[in-house]
């Protein structure tokens, strides 16, 4: 590696390009490979392919490493075509298996400059990183040595994302918040920092024993812990997943720990994790059994459903395996129905455009099965109880299902061409009061009629008496918004209070109670409580000397 980049541990490539190499002894590679694009395979032409070398290429395949390159080192001491020869048929049979090759010797020099140059052709043709927030993996801790200096240094590799000094970053499902006091990149102190890159942290406020190798530094607010994960497995080229279940260990960024597999069906597994770990749609992982590794895998789903039946499992396997491991905001939404912004993001997709509900996001095909439900309530609840026939607010989010109660808004905005509507805390159907007994409407029809005529004259108890109007009918007809109820025994049309302030905006301002009576041609019996009302809707101002006016935004 020192005749490569002249010092340890990074290379200027012709391009210009910085490359960062990690140097990892055999039982760290999954640390260093499991965030990577690209590795470098490095074996010796003097030294025989070995055992450890095959459970190393064991990891890339299971990790599905896609990007290469395969040097073979001290070419001036033996023949390189046989340790050739068989690294190639190892790679073969996975995704590195076409990847380029080089011959070096650092002794003498042969081959360097044709690796420099494939190097800068590997760095390439590498995808950009993504804009994402960070997830640094913890691979080495220390003390802060440096007399200046207090709390712990951690070093990971940054694939993504910015990290800059003063910043604030989270640590755990606890959420323990960390400061970066300082960064160093390729042995310099810098203020800011962007992935991909090889990356130390000083954090001056934190101890080494409370930053275990396996954490992660994350963005605040950007990440879920999860400790159940669907997966698709990947087994290693050649071998079957069978067996590939019940305690096993997982291997996940930096982070080794142990693992309940349930088989879900085919190549679908569901993982129960012993600790939470900070992970999204995509991100790969390794199975092992003891130091064997069994299989890779690939993360489709961080929050998935409880299972119960065993139809439900296999049900949930078939559907998993139509997914691609790629996060898609507008496929989990439509799967999931109903879904937080925040989950969405943490799961690595994107927001796509639908209805909201302050943080819910809803898939349009869900909101039209729930408005059709919600109309289905409404509607048996008018033939089940025609003097009650509203359902409250509350009940309507329990029976719908809802996990959160602001979900109604839109559900009953949008269902409003289906006939239903908010009265007084209530959805009610928007019918004339179709759902009411017919001998109950006839006579609501014949009280609305005289309203008409005389909008402010409620009708006296004596009225109401002879029309058979019960306190019980009256209710039903105020909730189904064919009356309005000012006080006990006072009933007025629905659109009074509309009325009301075309005739009180043509009045000198301000007024008082009894030239509101007169402009109305009413009773006190009504225009306190009318007048009351409009105070409430702040339609109207009362001032000190019991006198009001009309606010000037109902001018």
């Amino acid at each position: 590696m020192r005749a490569l980049t002249g010092r340890d541990p990074w290379a200027r490539l012709p391009s210009g390009r910085v490359l960062a190499l990690v140097d990892r002894a055999p039982g760290a590679v999954q640390a260093s490979v499991a965030t990577a694009e690209a590795v470098v395979v490095v074996v010796a032409a003097d030294q025989e392919f070995s055992a450890e070398l095959a459970r190393q290429l064991d990891v890339l395949h299971a990790l599905d490493i896609r990007h290469g390159l395969l040097v073979v080192t001290r070419s001036d001491l033996a023949d390189p075509g046989p340790v050739l020869r068989r690294s190639r048929r190892a790679l073969a049979t996975g995704a590195l298996g076409r990847i380029e090759c080089a011959v070096v010797s650092a002794r003498t020099g042969a081959g360097i400059d044709r690796l420099r140059s494939l190097l800068d052709r590997l760095a390439a043709a590498l995808p950009p990183p993504p804009e994402v927030p960070v997830r640094l993996w913890l691979d080495e801790v220390a003390e802060a040595a440096a007399e200046e200096e207090k709390g712990a240094l951690v070093t990971g590799t940054l694939t993504a994302g910015s990290i800059e000094t003063g910043a604030e970053l989270a640590l755990g499902p606890e959420d323990r918040r960390v400061r970066v006091g300082g960064l160093e990149s390729l042995r310099c102190q810098v203020s800011a920092l962007s992935g991909p890159a090889r990356i130390t942290v000083h954090l001056p406020e934190a101890r080494p024993e409370e930053l275990p190798v396996g954490a992660a530094l994350v963005t605040p607010g950007r990440w879920r812990h999860v400790s159940v994960l669907d997966v698709r497995l990947r087994p290693l080229p050649g071998r079957k997943l069978d067996g590939v279940a019940g305690d096993l260990e997982l291997g996940c960024g930096s982070a080794r720990q142990p693992v309940f597999t349930r088989v879900l069906d085919g190549d679908i597994a569901r993982l129960r994790l012993s600790e939470p770990l900070p992970l999204r749609i995509g991100d790969r992982g390794l199975l092992r059994g003891g130091e064997e590794i069994l299989a890779g895998f690939t993360v489709l789903d961080i929050l998935p459903p409880e299972l119960g039946s065993e139809a439900e499992l296999i049900a949930r396997g078939n559907e998993l395996m139509s997914r691609s491991g790629i996060p898609n905001g507008q496929d989990e939404l439509r799967r999931r129905g109903l879904v937080r912004a925040g989950d969405l993001l943490a799961m690595g997709a994107g927001l796509p455009l639908a209805p909201r509900a302050g943080d819910w996001l809803i898939d349009p095909a869900r909101l039209d099965e729930l408005c059709g439900q919600l109309a289905e309530l409404v509607r048996a609840r008018a033939r089940e109880q025609p003097y009650d026939p509203g359902v409250p607010k509350a009940e309507a989010v329990a029976l719908l299902a809802l996990p959160h109660r602001r979900l109604l808004e839109p559900v009953a905005r949008a269902a409003r061409d289906l006939g239903v509507r908010i009265n007084q805390g209530r959805l009610v159907l928007a019918e004339n009061g179709s759902e009411l007994p017919l001998p109950v409407r006839q006579a609501i029809e014949a009280l609305r009629a005289e309203l008409a005529r005389t909008p402010f004259l409620a009708p006296e108890a004596d009225q109401l008496t002879a029309l058979r109007l019960t306190p019980k009918s009256l209710a039903a007809a105020v909730r189904t918004g064919l009356l309005l109820r000012l006080a006990d025994g006072v009933y007025l049309g629905p659109d009074a209070v509309e009325r009301a302030v075309a005739v009180l905006c043509a009045l000198p301002q301000p007024f008082t109670v009894a030239a509101a009576r007169t402009a109305l041609g009413t009773s006190r019996r009504v225009a306190v409580p009318l007048l009351e009302l409009l105070d409430t809707k702040r339609i109207t101002l009362r001032l000190p000397d019991s006198r009001r006016r009309i606010r000037p935004e109902h001018d």
